[in-house]
Order: structure tokens, then C-alpha cells, then sequence
């Protein structure tokens, strides 16, 4: 204890070394002195010339045994024995330097949106995931494994908290008359925390790459310093539903209106977060609908509000990027406002279209948005715009959801 404390580690270290080197000699040297009344001692010693595998490859692994030790103990135990604890002691070593091969393969946050940055296209596409084990639900067919049961019960018991607060929202605004939130920030602040806590609990936030190209959307005030940020139009892609709190999580903390269709009323909890946000519902089937939504979609443009569209109309089928529809990019032109092409990648296969709730991790494959340059309208034709952002979207898709060769840019 005395001399550990005096020395320094490394000089403590050859000490115990060289101490090691000569027990071994000792021990080797004793093996001729063994009593003749120890035949298996003996044989034992004879056979280590031709010991089986398993011992040997053990003591080639256990680094600092010699040899001699190796004889001694041998000697001393018996083969069987000495096998079984060299290979003990060689799995435990394989399992440590699996978890420390594991552990820096380990990427953060940064080093996850660097390689996607460097490599948009994707590289070599993800393994098959199955997962097990799976409940089918009648004939909907619609699936849930043991992680989405999970995810389920951690949005569900968030989700009463959510409800809760939206319906002090809604109670406040008839008391006020919606005179103090007159643009609903405060449900949408709500939502995006429900959001953003279910994401990180159950590690599915996804990598979020291209933030710095919305600094140009920050006007100069006249000290030439960034002032308040101009209304955009977002344009994604869309195939799963994991698609929605993926743009929530790219667009930040901003007051953003979805325009969504009709059908999403019927989700709970969600239903009431779309009416007391003020998003924007589109009646596909009621031309007088669609008119409102317009006019409506344009006003919180001009007003500074953000809008988040999805311009397939609906989930991709095959996980591909679709046609665009062409009202979204008209509400952009008539509102003067610029479009953010959104690129989501791998929703599909964290959330598929047949199932209830994810079946996996976000940052297993990893899901990533990338947020796009800002398009201007100006001085171009619709055709024009729906090209530039059609292209934009697809450059940062992996090729796994890139268009299909022919596919039409616009959906006449």
C-alpha cells in the first residue's frame, strides 16, 4: 500500500511486471521437482506439446500469461480446468471490446447531420427491419409491434396533459374574445411541446440538416442587424405520418399553420389540436371548401404566419416522391412569399403506411429532414416553380425515394 501510494502508476506497473516474469520462472523451474507420485501431473505437463485448441487459442488471447504459467497450471489442474477458464476469460474479453468498438460507433447529433450533409443521396440503402412481434387489428390491417405499443402508451399519456392544455387555450380565447392570441400561438406552442417531449423520450427526433439557409430570411433592420424573419411557404414530401412531426421539429418554435385535409378530424386529441390551432382544414371533395382555404391560406401569409403543405396531396404509396399539386405554390405567388423545400428521409420506414405507431427508432437509420434553400416566385411561371422545388426535394432524398424515371414534376 505504501509503495502504491509513493509511486507513479507506470513506474507501479513494471514493478509488478517484472515481479509477474519471475513467479513464472519460478513456477516453470518447479515442474521438474514434482513428486513421481503425481502421474497426472505429469501427463498433463507431456500433453501441453499437444494441448487442444481450446487452450491454446485462450492463452494467446489473455494477454500476459506466459507460456511457463501456462505449463504450471496446467500441471497443477489439469487440462479441462484451465481450458474452461481461458475460455471464460476470452469471451468476456470479446464482449468488451465489442462494447467498445460499439461505443465509437457511437455518432452525435453533429457528426449524424455532417454525413448526411456530405452524402444527400443516401449511399447504400438500410437492411430489411422486421418487426416482431406483430398484432394485426380486424381487417383494417393495421399493425403494431412491442415498440409501437410503447410509443403509443408514452403519446397517450402525454396526450392527456396536451388535451388538457388546449382546452384552457380554447377557454381563454372565449373569455378574451381571441383578442390577445389573435394568430393561436399559444396551441401551437402546446403541440410542438407535446411534440418534441413524446420524440425524445422514445429517441425518435430526427437529424436535421440545412437550418442555416433560413439566415436570409431575416430582414435588416436599419443598424443593418437581423430583424423579424419573413413568412415562408414549407413544401415537403410526404409518406408516412412520422412526416408531420418531422417538419415540426425542422420548423422550431415558429407559429405555423398546417394545411391538412379533412380526414385528420377524426384522429382524437388531434382533431382538437387542429381546431384550437387554427390550421387549415381542405375539403377536397367541396370546391367552395377549397376557395376558403385559399383565401385563408393566403391572409396568414401576408399577416406573417408560416404555412407547412404537403404537395402530393397524399401519402406516397411506395415511399417515392410523387407529382405536385399545384394550389399550394399559387397561395406562395399570390402572398409574395417564398417556398423552404423540405426532403424527409426514411419516415417510411420508422412509421409504414400500415401500421399504427412507429415500429423503430428514429436515429437507428437514421430519419433526417433537410431544409432547402429559399425559392422565390417572382418573375417565373407556375410550371417554373413547381419544377424548382420538385427538383430540390428530390436532390436530398435517398435513392430509395427518389421519382421514378418519368415521373411528371406537376399533377395536371
Amino acid at each position: 500500500m505504501i509503495l502504491s501510494r509513493q509511486l507513479p502508476p507506470l513506474a507501479l506497473l513494471l514493478l509488478l511486471a517484472s515481479c509477474f516474469n519471475v513467479s513464472n520462472s519460478f513456477s516453470s523451474s518447479s515442474l521438474s521437482k514434482l513428486p513421481s507420485s503425481a502421474p497426472q501431473c505429469q501427463q498433463n505437463t507431456m500433453m501441453m506439446t499437444t494441448c487442444d485448441n481450446n487452450s491454446v487459442g485462450a492463452s494467446s488471447v489473455i494477454g500476459g500469461i506466459s507460456a511457463s504459467r501456462h505449463l504450471s497450471r496446467t500441471a497443477l489442474f489439469g487440462t479441462k480446468r484451465v481450458g474452461e477458464e481461458m475460455g471464460q476469460k476470452e469471451s468476456r474479453l470479446k464482449n468488451l471490446s465489442k462494447f467498445f468498438r460499439s461505443s465509437r460507433r457511437r455518432n452525435s447529433s453533429t457528426e449524424l447531420s455532417a454525413a448526411i450533409a456530405a452524402n444527400p443521396g443516401g449511399g447504400s440503402e438500410k437492411k430489411e427491419f422486421v418487426p416482431r412481434p406483430i398484432i394485426t387489428f380486424g381487417s383494417s390491417g393495421l399493425k403494431l409491434n412491442l415498440f409501437g405499443t410503447i410509443y403509443g402508451s408514452v403519446a397517450i399519456f402525454l396526450g392527456i396533459f396536451w388535451y388538457a392544455g388546449l382546452w384552457l387555450c380554447d377557454l381563454f380565447d372565449r373569455v378574451t374574445f381571441r383578442k390577445i392570441d389573435p394568430f393561436f400561438r399559444v396551441p401551437i406552442t402546446l403541440s410542438h411541446l407535446w411534440g418534441r417531449t413524446l420524440l425524445f423520450i422514445m429517441r425518435c427526433f430526427p437529424v436535421i440538416t440545412g437550418k442555416e439557409n433560413l439566415k436570409e430570411l431575416r430582414e435588416l433592420n436599419k443598424k443593418k442587424k437581423r430583424g423579424e424573419r419573413q413568412p415562408v411557404m414549407y413544401v415537403a414530401n410526404h409518406c408516412s405520418w412520422m412526416d408531420i412531426p418531422f417538419v415540426a421539429m425542422a420548423i422550431g418554435w415558429q407559429n405555423y399553420k398546417i394545411i391538412a385535409k379533412q380526414e385528420l378530424l377524426k384522429v382524437p386529441i388531434l382533431s382538437k389540436s387542429m381546431r384550437q390551432g387554427d390550421h387549415i382544414v381542405l375539403d377536397r371533395t367541396n370546391r367552395r371548401s377549397q376557395l376558403v382555404t385559399y383565401k385563408k391560406a393566403v391572409q396568414y401569409l401576408k399577416d406573417g404566419v408560416d404555412l407547412v403543405t404537403f404537395a402530393e396531396g397524399t401519402r406516397s404509396r411506395n415511399g417515392r416522391l410523387g407529382s405536385f399539386k399545384g394550389g399550394a405554390f399559387k397561395m406562395a405567388e399570390t402572398a409574395g412569399a417564398r417556398i423552404v423545400p423540405l426532403s424527409i428521409s426514411y419516415a417510411a420506414d420508422i412509421q409504414p403506411l400500415d401500421y399504427v405507431f412507429p415500429i423503430r427508432r428514429s436515429r437507428a437509420i437514421p430519419g433526417s429532414v433537410h431544409v432547402g434553400m429559399p425559392i422565390t416566385t417572382e418573375g417565373k411561371t407556375d410550371d417554373q416553380v413547381v419544377e424548382e422545388v420538385f427538383n430540390a426535394i428530390a436532390e436530398h432524398l435517398p435513392d430509395s425515394q427518389k421519382p421514378e424515371p418519368g415521373t411528371p414534376f406537376s399533377a395536371k
